[in-house]
């Protein structure tokens, strides 16, 4: 039996495109969900519930692992938060963590419960997770200051800011991380 992957793409991204194929191509089974327009067409609350079902039945015993970009990653946070924890190891890139940074020239991004996670982290409630978070320290959506303040100082947490990097991470960087992670 092919080992399986959890994986979460970020908006408008699909478990088969360049993150499910790098996961398959190293004999990972890849499940999922496409975070498509009929995905996107569900509240948050669905989304977040899809997410945590899935966590619950297929991976949630030590060895799971996840792997989510962007969205996916905060929804998958979201998840957990509703779950009280995760027991698998995560990885996530650029997640989107709240409001995006402001910046001149560019739209401000705010999710639903953008400010959830950073009241979790400031209330201690967070869950204790195996998590490292990969974020490119010019990211104009994942704003690097509020990695670090939910990140930072986390039990069983790696965060890595990517000099000279934005939201879009290098794909040669994502396959070494990934083939690091799977490695553990």
């Amino acid at each position: 039996m092919r080992k399986k992957v959890y994986l979460l793409p970020g908006r408008g991204g699909r478990v088969d495109g360049f993150m499910g194929k790098i996961l398959s191509d190293l004999g990972y089974k890849v499940v999922g969900h496409n975070i498509d327009e009929h995905f996107q067409t569900m509240k948050f609350s669905q989304q977040v519930a899809v997410i945590k079902d899935d966590l619950e039945a297929l991976f949630f015993d030590h060895n799971a692992k996840v792997v989510a970009n962007s969205y996916g990653a905060y929804l998958f946070l979201h998840a957990i938060l509703e779950m009280k924890g995760f027991k698998g190891k995560s990885l996530l890139f650029s997640p989107m963590l709240g409001r995006s940074r402001v910046q001149e020239n560019r739209p401000i991004v705010s999710p639903p419960r953008a400010k959830k996670l950073l009241q979790y982290k400031k209330e201690n409630r967070f869950p204790i997770i195996n998590i490292e978070v990969h974020t490119g320290l010019d990211d104009e959506i994942c704003d690097p200051k509020l990695a670090k303040m939910i990140f930072k100082d986390m039990n069983s947490c790696k965060l890595v800011l990517v000099p000279n990097a934005s939201h879009q991470l290098d794909g040669a960087y994502i396959k070494s991380v990934v083939l690091s992670f799977l490695e553990r």
